[in-house]
């Protein structure tokens, strides 16, 4: 049998990302307190921008840019936590009470934005690498589903997924309005 070969020599293992992350949700205030979002798994992080071109009938295309830009992140969660879910809406949703938790939902239109916070920590070769991905201002874009599994699954836990969208917060310096990764090698 041959030896494999590989278009690149080698790997670095500080640059991998292993492992999921934690989710976290704040305020859009510097300084804000961040609140676990609680145990599940994101699935994804995207970023999109919107591309536009400038074309000349007859010459070279002049300009090209960014017309727009977004991020989404697709996450599910496992805990179902009353107030945690008013914080994830941003306001669309309100929560009462701690040993019976009642959530009501409909008719508020106006929704204010958070901060999200991913955090990946992974330990290699003894030491913690964390990569921390935040998004300025994010609003929850799809869900809060719930989605029931049968009782006798091999996993039975019901999944809330959800989609953040991250949209430009243009009170910030242009070219670091929309969200940042910190990899700590």
């Amino acid at each position: 049998m041959a030896m494999a070969t590989y278009q690149n020599s080698s790997v670095t293992s500080t640059k991998l990302i292993l492992g999921n992350a934690k989710i976290e949700i704040a305020a859009t205030t510097v300084g804000s307190a961040y609140t676990n979002l609680g145990v599940g798994v994101v699935n994804s992080f995207k970023y999109t921008p919107t591309m536009y071109d400038v074309q000349a009938g007859n010459g070279p295309d002049p300009i090209q840019g960014i017309a727009s830009e977004e991020c989404t992140v697709d996450f599910e969660l496992i805990e179902f936590d009353g107030e945690v879910l008013e914080s994830l809406t941003g306001g669309a949703m309100v929560s009462t009470g701690t040993t019976t938790q009642t959530v009501v939902c409909g008719g508020n239109s106006t929704v204010t934005p958070k901060i999200f916070r991913i955090t990946n920590s992974t330990t290699v070769g003894g030491t913690i690498r964390t990569t921390v991905l935040t998004i300025f201002k994010g609003y929850l874009t799809s869900g809060f589903a719930l989605n029931f599994k049968g009782d006798n699954d091999s996993d039975p836990i019901a999944v809330m997924p959800c989609t953040i969208t991250g949209k430009v917060d243009a009170t910030l310096t242009a070219g670091s309005q929309l969200f940042k990764i910190v990899k700590k090698q």
